[in-house]
């Protein structure tokens, strides 16, 4: 593991049952932090599509950070990459937030490209998507940790059947400390390098340790990816860091 990017193996799929009340059965796919720097990376992205066929989706969601080393850019633009990532989805509804590495490299322009795309980009935004004949509403707010989160609210019609996306877990947590929905991030890598006993020494969050790491419980269920790519440190090393995604069963509660 010793590159930016998307790593060359095989990614983890790693998978995770929470039952709602009122919620219908869903099936969801969350991928974070492809970190893209070099041609390969995109051409990696036809195992994970391969991958995510094997499964029924009813969404999928990214979480942010697309953008790795800017030297993508010499052969590779922001289009290509958001035209990858509709690609990756379709013909599956998906939605997406950005990552304080994309608001750092170019908010408006990662901004105006999703726009131009297929894939529903929000931004301390509420939208409604029609998944097995029940409208759902999906929250997603702005990256805490690069400062573009701001509270929104969910409207009365939303109440019990919204899920909450956004790229930094600390951008979950309400006033309380709590979740006020099924909520998924990604962002920590789940610290990228981890040593057994003391786990990761840096994790790039305030969010509380609990939310570093997969699946927890603050009020409502949040699972937090592990991301697919590297950053900064082109090394992935110990428990829970191998690269991978997210796949979410949603059952209703009778």
């Amino acid at each position: 593991m010793s590159a930016l990017g998307i790593h060359d193996e095989t990614p983890e799929v790693r998978y995770w049952d929470i039952t709602h009340r009122t919620l219908p059965n869903l099936k969801i796919a969350l991928l974070s932090d492809f970190h893209f720097s070099n041609p390969e990376d995109l051409t990696r992205l036809s195992l994970i599509k391969r991958q995510l066929l094997q499964y029924e989706l009813d969404l999928i969601l990214y979480a942010g950070d697309y953008i790795g080393s800017h030297a993508i850019y010499d052969s590779i633009s922001r289009e290509v990459i958001v035209d990858a990532l509709e690609a990756l989805a379709y013909p599956k509804p998906v939605v997406a937030v950005l990552g304080n590495h994309d608001n750092w490299d170019s908010h408006q322009a990662w901004s105006d490209v999703f726009k131009n795309s297929s894939i529903s980009l929000l931004e301390n935004q509420v939208a409604t998507i029609r998944v097995n004949g029940m409208d759902i509403c999906i929250r997603g707010l702005g990256d805490f940790y690069s400062g573009y989160h701001a509270p929104t609210n969910i409207p009365k019609k939303c109440k019990g059947l919204t899920l909450t996306l956004t790229h930094d877990p600390q951008g979950l947590l309400v006033e309380t400390g709590e979740l006020a929905t099924i909520s998924f991030a990604g962002h920590t890598h789940c610290g990228q390098i981890a040593f057994p006993i003391i786990g990761a020494p840096i994790v790039p969050t305030s969010a509380p340790k609990a939310t570093h790491c997969g699946r927890f419980e603050i009020g409502h269920i949040g699972i937090t990816s592990g991301g697919l790519g590297t950053s900064i440190i082109p090394i992935r090393f110990g428990p829970n860091t191998e690269p991978g995604w997210e796949l979410i069963q949603i059952r209703h509660l009778e």
